[in-house]
């Protein structure tokens, strides 16, 4: 995910704009790690059919446990079971979170991003 620039419908407006470049980026330079497309090659396929092969390679690389964990930990408080409760006391009464919101609640420290 990237970062939004703030909290209201003309932020989220520009930040759907301006991220799609990046998002754009991002998944093309994915395509290319994997070797599933050259963008030097003009007769191979059009990225936008290769999602689904991304998709099957990131459902086979799965998710690191420890991520898993600590989202998991966060929402529950620390603690080794999850109630609607504590859920509740994790969202603060929304149906969802926001980027800030799960920032706060992970702890901006325990984000690292993977370099490849």
């Amino acid at each position: 995910p990237l970062k939004p620039y703030g909290l209201t419908d003309t932020s989220y407006t520009k930040t759907a704009v301006m991220n799609k470049g990046a998002e754009t980026a991002m998944y093309m330079n994915e395509l290319e790690k994997r070797g599933l497309y050259d963008r030097r090659n003009p007769t191979g396929p059009l990225p936008t059919s290769l999602r689904p092969k991304l998709n099957e390679e990131l459902k086979r690389e799965g998710i690191d446990p420890r991520a898993l964990d600590k989202v998991f930990y966060s929402f529950s408080g620390n603690q080794e079971e999850l109630t609607s409760e504590q859920l509740e006391n994790a969202f603060r009464g929304s149906d969802f979170l926001d980027y800030y919101s799960f920032i706060e609640l992970i702890g901006k420290n325990e984000i690292v991003w993977p370099s490849y």
